[in-house]
């Protein structure tokens, strides 16, 4: 029954039943003598937590999480928690990447959260952060090929001609664990393009001959991509005649 109620509980919030959850909650805080869920359990606290977030008193809800990380500085849930309670609160974004950096260090195979920090990252325009966290993203997820080609973006829009190498290599392996992964496609455009911007702007001889068969390779990524695209919308005569003619703009320029 307790189970029962603490499951009725998380589903209640999920579909926004306030009511029900808080329902729930005095059923469990009610309990039995010799029930495991008390008042102050942290079974009960977290529920009670989640509630309070749910009401909007995230004042509540923080002192709460703070008293569970007090009594148990590992438990996860109540640190993740604070995150979102954090991140709900416009203007404190700064707290809410504390929160979540404080959670990543003791917590640092938590795929979902190298996630959100990654998404964190992006909204800051921070694009060598969030590389950083897609790539403990991808340590989770090998196979994931979206993964593979939001990675590929983050170092195709930090710039620099390593992080042009790095962006070409992960959207690469995105198109090849899904060839239908248009955003890959697109992507891997796009940073053989920044690769070949990238090698322009080399200053020392040397350094620009070394780059030769990167060039090659750069130039024949955009062409087969660019067909792979061409072939996709061909049922589509008007995107089809688009994507030929940005494909042509971005030949000649090669």
């Amino acid at each position: 029954r307790l189970a029962a109620l603490e499951q009725l509980c998380v589903a209640s919030l999920d579909v926004g039943d306030v009511p029900l959850a808080e329902s729930c909650l005095d059923a469990l805080g009610a309990g039995t003598p010799g029930s495991p869920v008390t008042k102050e359990s942290s079974r009960y606290r977290k529920l009670l937590g989640m509630c309070l977030e749910a009401s909007g008193d995230y004042d509540g809800a923080a002192a709460v999480y703070d008293a569970l990380l007090k009594d148990n500085p590992s438990n996860g849930h109540a640190a993740k928690r604070k995150y979102c309670v954090l991140a709900a609160q416009p203007g404190r974004e700064a707290d809410a990447a504390k929160a979540l950096n404080d959670y990543l260090s003791s917590h640092p195979g938590d795929v979902a959260a190298w996630n959100q920090m990654a998404e964190a990252c992006l909204a800051a325009s921070d694009f060598q952060g969030a590389a950083y966290c897609y790539e403990e993203v991808v340590l989770g997820c090998p196979l994931d090929s979206d993964v593979h080609a939001k990675l590929g973006e983050a170092y195709c829009t930090a710039g620099g001609l390593a992080n042009a190498k790095l962006a070409r290599k992960h959207l690469a392996q995105a198109v090849q664990l899904d060839p239908n992964n248009l955003r890959a496609w697109y992507g891997l455009i796009s940073a053989a393009e920044c690769y070949l911007e990238e090698v322009e702007r080399i200053s020392t001889k040397g350094k620009k001959e070394a780059e030769e068969e990167g060039v090659e390779v750069a130039k024949a990524l955009i062409k087969f991509g660019g067909e792979k695209l061409v072939q996709v919308y061909r049922g589509n005569k008007d995107m089809a005649k688009i994507v030929e003619r940005l494909l042509k703009e971005a030949s000649e320029s090669l």
